[in-house]
């Protein structure tokens, strides 16, 4: 078992401001929370890491506007830092899938000039310092980042900042036991993750 649930949750909470909320027990509640009115946002093209995304992030604007107060909304729109953390979780979820699972994504890291970063991500007792957004601009679509960027109404570099902040705590959650983590039990805790972003959607 891997701590991938734990994180997406620490941040989920994070995004609700640390407000408590009865119904957020455990991570399906938190997400359920965050992600707000994800029904009323539901479009029959939901289909893919751009469709999820797509209703993710409309909640998280447009579908959540209540919990936009001043106090937690970013300048440049109306979603705040916090809430975006959790909008790229999915993206990067995917994107390690996209690579093959945990272990080819760890591979395509390294040979991107990250081997130091990512053995201090994996090591069970070191830091996950972010990652330098130099790095990360490199190694994710950019029609993705865009969609990101438009529905959030923030910048790329704003995304590609939110991607270095949770992007080496993910792997770090993905791999309690250093190298000796089970890439299959993480791959099965991306999928689960990412099936209950998706069945907010349903």
């Amino acid at each position: 078992m891997t701590d991938l649930t734990s994180i997406v949750e620490t941040l989920a909470k994070q995004a609700l401001g640390g407000q408590n909320n009865q119904n957020s027990s455990g991570l399906g509640g938190v997400l359920g929370s965050v992600l707000g009115s994800l029904g009323n946002n539901n479009q029959s093209s939901n289909s893919g890491m751009g469709g999820i995304l797509g209703s993710v992030l409309g909640s998280l604007t447009g579908g959540s506007s209540q919990q936009s107060t001043e106090n937690n909304t970013s300048a440049t729109g109306g979603l705040n830092a916090q809430s975006l953390l959790v909008a790229v979780v999915p993206l990067i979820l995917s994107w390690i899938q996209q690579q093959g699972g945990l272990q080819a994504a760890l591979d395509k890291l390294r040979g991107a000039g990250l081997a130091n970063q990512v053995q201090s991500w994996v090591s069970p007792s070191a830091s996950s310092d972010d990652v330098a957004q130099s790095h990360v601009e490199g190694l994710f679509d950019d029609k993705d980042i865009e969609q990101v960027a438009a529905q959030t109404q923030t910048d790329k570099q704003d995304v590609y900042s939110a991607i270095s902040t949770v992007l080496p705590q993910i792997i770090n959650s993905l791999t309690p036991q250093g190298e000796q983590t089970s890439s299959q039990e993480a791959n099965n805790d991306i999928q689960k993750v990412l099936g209950m972003v998706s069945g907010f959607l349903k």
